[in-house]
């Protein structure tokens, strides 16, 4: 059993309540995705009972339940558009008679001090149109560019930014010094 801690009261992520409110969550999703279609629910049950198993059995590393809320809401808004000014750059690139590429690789080193952020950086590295991630070091990201002209560096900084920001604990207060 996954036992995780609130700062008031532990909880257990595999209780009958964590995993119906899971099987809840899951559920409306796929009924949200799949248009309210009642009619391909044997598919959504297996979806989600898989989506139920594969939470429970992924939510237990450490860096996953530090994800702030409201980080993620800021985070979304931010990637979409840095998705859609990527799209357009390369669409252009696609569309115009030279074929402007310069492609490059390039060495990334990365402040994220934890496996979990690091993979979603490398993940979002290589949903960006115009970059892919070719290789995950604990140090460096390796980057491939269409062109090593666009300021590549400098971008996925700050969404290595944006992203230590999903997990970032709000600071504790230094303990004061005992007096004797």
């Amino acid at each position: 059993m996954i036992v995780m801690h609130s700062e008031s009261r532990p909880y257990r992520s595999s209780s009958p309540a964590a995993i119906a409110w899971r099987f809840v969550l899951f559920g409306a999703l796929w009924l949200f995705l799949s248009g309210a279609d009642i009619s391909g629910w044997p598919f959504g049950l297996a979806a989600t009972l898989a989506a139920v198993w594969l939470h429970l059995h992924l939510a237990a590393g450490d860096h996953l339940r530090r994800l702030r809320p409201l980080a993620v809401i800021r985070f979304i808004p931010y990637f979409i558009g840095l998705s859609i000014l990527s799209g357009v750059d390369v669409m252009k690139r696609v569309l115009h008679p030279a074929l402007p590429i310069d492609p490059a690789l390039i060495d990334f080193p990365l402040r994220i001090d934890h496996e979990t952020g690091r993979v979603l950086l490398a993940d979002c590295v290589s949903l960006l149109p115009g970059t892919i991630s070719a290789r995950l070091d604990p140090e460096v990201l390796l980057i491939h560019t269409l062109d090593k002209g666009l300021p590549v560096l400098s971008t996925v900084r700050d969404l290595e930014r944006r992203i230590e920001e999903l997990y970032r604990r709000a600071a504790r207060p230094e303990p004061a010094e005992e007096r004797r």
